[in-house]
């Protein structure tokens, strides 16, 4: 016996086991959502770009746009513009598109929009192999001298190459030295600094090469963020060119990399581009299913929602079967409740769906209270159990449909719902509360059915709440739960809370 009950809970361990890491995996590794209602902000990217085109000649347009494994998951991407091609393509690591027109006068406006998300997003891809030596520029002179003096003490206070890049950061920085006034040439703009920056590292042969960046933040007027970032061998490190800060944030979308501009214009002149980002909230559940649509990884592909949609509301209902077993179960040996059985509770609850609590309290109760009468006078005639059986049910079918047409005739939608009531249930549970009547006595009976009753309208609205229907269904693996939970109450041989009451009798006869 001891070696029985340690196997079922060793099963009852491992369905556990297995049940939570299915959870885990989908929350902490497929980024499942916990709620229905809970929601990702999806960001908006605007970029406009105007012009001035010359008297009807040929305008080229090109521009960098954000590659697309930037660590961020994209949703959307367009191209907007009258009378223009359009055709993307990679150059030197950046992606680059460009609108083209044969002819185009007057002021002209292009536009590009990204629409994209942190959830299901990849990390940000970076190069296998980057440079790791980069030839020294040339440079003589005042500024040979000025670079050399501000190169030893760096090289003094680094240990290796992310140390070197942040203190040779930080002396740049520095305006009170005369050599960082003598490179800078009087001009202190980010752009200028970062420029001196990479001549440093260029000087000490560590490769380095800007990088422009947005911000995530909600803003009509935004201007690219020059970051540095520099290769250390295992992988791209980045820097704030201005204050040495070390690691891109979380919040940066890398537009372009390299030094050449932003926009380069032929046949146009007095270019412009305006930048805006938008914050909107979108449920993850809908982002899921857009991501679906056009074929991107999502925790969809690996569940249930990847079936079609009559077959999903079927499961929905069939998954939340075990959850209504396992409180009939619950009821029936901690508490101590009688019912006509585990499963009858659950299918009347199921029918329960269509008529609502209350109708279905009602219709379940008058149609049953009908065939018991039914069954006690075929009773008085002798017949076996299969022919009481089939007279039962076909009076019960009878009766459902003079309800059915009486509810037409009324107007009550909910009389027809009552076809949908197992028949063979209804006859069933007319049979058994019939035998419990003459083995047991009439209150015996009438207690186990409105136990039956009591434990299929609770059943009834656990199966019915949302969020707890939503996460069985996402979340499959709850049913191994629910099974380990089942195991061992197979060997739950406590008290029940009904019996308090007798012995709670016992004691005070004891007592007196």
């Amino acid at each position: 016996m001891r070696s029985v009950k340690l196997h079922a809970r060793l099963l009852a361990a491992f369905l556990l086991l297995l049940g939570v890491g299915s959870i885990a995996y989908q929350i902490l590794v497929q980024k499942v959502p916990l709620t229905e209602s809970e929601s990702d902000p999806v960001w908006v990217v605007d970029a406009q770009v105007s012009f001035q085109a010359r008297d009807n000649t040929p305008v080229k347009a090109r521009m960098y746009v954000p590659p697309l494994e930037s660590g961020f998951t994209a949703l959307n991407e367009s191209f907007i513009s009258n009378n223009y091609g359009v055709n993307v393509n990679r150059e030197n690591g950046n992606r680059v598109v460009t609108w083209s027109a044969r002819r185009a006068d007057g002021r002209q406006n292009l536009y590009y929009r990204l629409m994209l998300t942190s959830r299901f997003a990849e990390p940000a891809s970076v190069a296998e192999d980057g440079p790791q030596f980069r030839a020294a520029p040339p440079l003589e002179g005042p500024e040979r001298l000025a670079a050399d003096a501000l190169l030893a003490p760096i090289r003094q206070h680094s240990a290796d190459v992310e140390t070197f890049v942040s203190e040779t950061i930080k002396r740049v920085n520095n305006m009170e030295s005369d050599n960082v006034r003598l490179l800078l040439g009087g001009d202190r703009s980010p752009e200028n600094r970062a420029r001196v920056v990479d001549l440093l590292l260029a000087v000490a042969h560590i490769p380095a090469e800007p990088v422009h960046t947005l911000e995530l933040n909600e803003s009509r007027d935004q201007e690219p963020e020059l970051w540095l970032r520099t290769y250390n061998g295992k992988s791209w490190l980045y820097f704030n060119p201005l204050d040495g800060r070390q690691g891109l944030p979380e919040d940066r979308l890398v537009w372009w990399s390299g030094d050449k501009p932003l926009l380069a214009l032929e046949g146009a002149r007095n270019a412009d581009v305006d930048f805006g980002v938008h914050r909107n909230e979108m449920s993850a559940l809908q982002l899921a299913q857009s991501l679906r649509f056009q074929d991107q990884s999502s925790f969809i592909d690996y569940s249930l929602y990847e079936l079609p949609v009559p077959s999903q509301q079927l499961f929905r209902i069939l998954m939340m079967i075990p959850v209504g077993v396992l409180l009939v179960l619950l009821i029936r040996s901690l508490v101590g409740m009688e019912t006509l059985g585990t499963f009858t509770p659950v299918l009347i609850a199921l029918a329960f769906r269509e008529t609502e609590v209350i109708w279905g309290v009602l219709l379940f109760t008058f149609i049953t209270a009908i065939g018991l009468s039914v069954r006690g006078y075929l009773e008085h005639l002798k017949l076996q159990l299969l022919a009481r059986l089939s007279i039962v049910l076909t009076f019960v079918v009878i009766l459902m449909a003079l309800i059915s047409l009486v509810g037409y005739k009324l107007g009550l939608s909910t009389g027809l719902s009552v076809a949908l009531f197992p028949m063979v249930i209804l006859t069933m549970v007319i049979e058994r509360i019939s035998i419990v009547w003459e083995e047991r006595g009439g209150g015996q009976s009438l207690k186990v059915a409105i136990g039956t009753l009591i434990a299929a309208v609770l059943c009834h609205l656990l199966m019915v709440w949302q969020p707890l229907v939503y996460f069985v269904f996402t979340f499959p693996g709850v049913l191994l739960v629910l099974a380990a939970v089942m195991v061992l109450m197979g060997h739950y041989r406590g008290y029940r809370l009904a019996e308090l009451m007798r012995f709670r009798a016992m004691t005070d006869e004891g007592g007196r």
